[in-house]
C-alpha cells in the first residue's frame, strides 16, 4: 500500500460553543459528560495509536484503555495552559509504550539533541521546510508501507509522534504543538530531525 494512498480527515475540530473547561470539571463528578470529551477526541487519538502500532484491533484496545485512564484520573487533571488533547496524548503515548515493552519490543533511541525552546532562525527554519519536501516525496513514492513502520518504530517516540500527526493525521505544525503541549519551533525541529532519519532509512531500504 503506497502511503500517499492513504488519507485521513478529523483533524482535531474545535466544535463551536464547546467549553472545554466546563465540561471538564461537570465530568470529574458527573462521568457522563466525559461522554463529550470521548467523542470529540476518540478519532484523533485512535488514528494515533493505529499509526504507532500498525495494527487495527491494537489500537482500538489501546484507545479505548487510554480513555478509561483517562476518566478514572480526571480528578487528577488541572489546566495550567497545556491543552486537554494534550494529556490524553501522552496517556495514549504511555500505553502504547507499554504495549511494546510486554512484547519485549525495544526500539532504538537516538540521542536528543532537540533543546525544548526549540528557537530556529530563517535559515534553519528553510532547511527544515527544504527536509520536509524531500522527506515527503520519498515517503510518497515507497512502495512497502512495512517499510514506514519499521522504520518509524525504530525511532525515539517523540519523533514518531510529530510525523505521525503530521504525515498520517494531516495536522498543522501549531496543531501539532497545541496537542502535545510543544512550541512550534520544537515540533519543527523534531520534525526535520525525524524526518532526515526517516528518509534515510527510506532510501536504503529500496537498494
Amino acid at each position: 500500500m503506497r502511503l500517499y494512498k492513504i488519507k485521513f480527515t478529523g483533524n482535531l475540530e474545535y466544535m463551536p460553543e464547546f467549553n472545554e473547561q466546563e465540561i471538564i470539571e461537570r465530568a470529574k463528578t458527573n462521568p457522563a459528560a466525559f461522554g463529550e470529551l470521548f467523542e470529540k477526541y476518540y478519532k484523533p487519538i485512535l488514528r494515533y495509536v493505529l499509526h504507532k502500532t500498525g495494527s487495527a484491533e491494537t489500537a482500538a484496545d489501546i484507545t479505548s484503555e487510554t480513555f478509561f485512564k483517562a476518566l478514572n484520573k480526571l480528578h487528577t487533571y488541572r489546566f495550567t495552559g497545556v491543552p486537554f488533547s494534550a494529556w490524553l496524548y501522552r496517556i495514549a503515548g504511555n500505553e502504547v509504550n507499554m504495549f511494546f515493552r510486554k512484547r519485549k519490543y525495544d526500539p532504538v533511541l537516538y540521542d536528543d539533541a532537540i533543546g525544548e525552546e526549540g528557537v530556529l532562525d530563517k535559515e534553519s527554519a528553510e532547511a527544515i521546510d527544504h527536509e520536509l519536501t524531500k522527506a515527503q516525496e520519498e515517503i510518497d513514492k515507497n512502495k512497502d508501507y512495512q517499510d514506514i513502520k519499521t522504520a518509524l518504530y525504530a525511532m525515539d517516540s517523540k519523533y514518531q509522534d510529530v510525523i505521525v500527526l503530521r504525515f498520517f493525521q494531516e495536522m498543522t505544525v501549531p496543531q501539532i504543538a497545541e496537542a502535545l503541549g510543544k512550541n512550534g519551533g520544537t515540533v519543527k525541529s523534531l520534525l526535520s530531525r525525524g524526518l532526515m532519519m526517516l528518509r534515510k532509512k527510506l532510501e536504503k531500504s529500496e537498494k
